[in-house]
């Protein structure tokens, strides 16, 4: 799949300067469908939801020239996807995460008002700083440094928005485009967690208790996130603190295996290992917060995501009630998943703290997530659900239905 991946690339690129006479919404299209068929055929389950979230927000938009951007976006993610599954080399994950900065930066700022371009700046330079970090960490440790594997979470730290370097995704959710945020919470973050799950599941002999640091931190940066959610008034500024929970959670699953260590366990009494466990939290928390993200912002006619919406959402309140992890939809998974991570280590002080943190966090953001729900609620414009509120919020309805199912046959 890397040889077509590539190709796919070197094609947009091509047809690049054709956005000029051929809306690039055409191209989205045909990139999307590509994408699914590609993701079909290599058997990338998670392949086809974003190749189909890519597809209906080219449907919901007359993206013009930045459709190429969208294209991208989704292009790097998959392969972001393919590298870890396929167990690829790390490269090709690196060059996704470039790829999909360039693009989301060009999508954030594609209304090219002043607020537009200064969230844009703000994600790529801290985003920006966090590859250069993750690059070079990176080098350093598989060099046989395993110091480098500081450089490696400080760089993750930067590019996931983690506390106290997530000013930035708070600057970019409420300033830039919504389009563009809709692209940044699909594409930007499941590709860099992607990227996290190859580089952890490489990495041999790099010491625990940089694991331990990484899971303070997830830890501090998870009860901020959410306590600072609750002063939010705007629906951008909401979701800004939500992602920054959301990788929270994500990066605490990884520093725990990395901490504790791989051990063997069970998932719904099939064997599995700690790491597994810890893979399905990272994945489904992305696609909890990337797709039923993409629903909330793909519906807004507004130039700004720092805005109360204007017009009224039914379906997306599915999405706002699976981000708050209301079973059974999709964002009840990761949490729960989680929870039995932290359970499979006999250590029973940590693991009555660990929960007990989780479940105080996931109730300290319920009046936020309740707030989100009464502003695409409540807005005294007629509904205004479109194809990609339509497909994120089914897709977090039957996903989170189908996932015993699904993990049943995965294990």
């Amino acid at each position: 799949m890397i040889v077509e991946i590539l190709y796919l690339v070197i094609a947009l690129s091509l047809t690049a300067p054709l956005v000029w006479r051929l809306d690039g919404r055409y191209i989205s299209l045909a990139t999307s469908i590509v994408l699914m068929a590609l993701s079909v055929y290599y058997k990338l389950p998670v392949g086809v939801l974003l190749s189909v979230l890519a597809l209906s927000l080219s449907l919901d938009w007359r993206w013009g020239p930045f459709g190429v951007a969208l294209s991208f976006s989704a292009v790097a993610a998959v392969l972001a996807t393919y590298v870890y599954y396929a167990g690829q080399s790390i490269v090709y994950g690196l060059l996704a995460l470039a790829l999909v900065t360039a693009a989301v930066y060009g999508l954030l700022a594609m209304d090219r008002r002043r607020e537009n371009v200064e969230g844009a700046v703000k994600y790529l330079v801290f985003s920006g700083i966090g590859k250069v970090l993750i690059v070079a960490g990176y080098v350093i440790a598989v060099s046989g440094w395993w110091q480098g594997a500081y450089l490696l979470v400080l760089g993750f730290l930067f590019e996931l928005g983690i506390v106290p370097f997530h000013a930035w995704v708070v600057d970019a959710y409420a300033l830039g485009t919504p389009r563009g945020v809709a692209a940044l919470t699909a594409f930007s973050k499941l590709t860099a967690l992607y990227v996290l799950l190859a580089i952890f599941r490489q990495l041999g002999g790099v010491p625990s208790h940089i694991g331990a640091v990484a899971l303070i931190v997830a830890l501090a940066s998870m009860l901020v996130a959410n306590v600072a959610g609750l002063t939010a008034k705007t629906l951008g500024r909401v979701m800004a603190y939500s992602s920054v929970a959301h990788m929270s959670y994500a990066l605490t699953a990884v520093a725990l295996v990395w901490w504790l260590g791989d051990r063997p366990t069970s998932l719904f009494g099939v064997p599995v290992r700690a790491s597994d466990v810890a893979a399905l939290t990272v994945v489904l928390e992305a696609l909890t917060s990337g797709i039923a993200k993409s629903g909330v912002f793909g519906y807004l006619p507004t130039s700004l995501s720092d805005v109360l919406p204007p017009r009224r959402s039914v379906l997306n309140v599915a999405n706002v009630f699976s981000l708050l992890g209301l079973p059974p939809l999709l964002g009840f998974w990761p949490k729960l998943f989680l929870v039995l991570l932290v359970l499979s280590y006999p250590a029973t002080w940590l693991s009555v703290f660990l929960v007990s943190w989780i479940v105080l966090n996931s109730a300290t953001a319920t009046p936020y997530y309740l707030r989100a729900i009464r502003m695409v609620a409540e807005a005294p414009s007629p509904v205004a659900d479109n194809v990609t509120s339509a497909y994120t919020a089914l897709a977090s309805v039957a996903v989170g239905l189908l996932m015993p199912l699904i993990v049943y046959i995965l294990a």
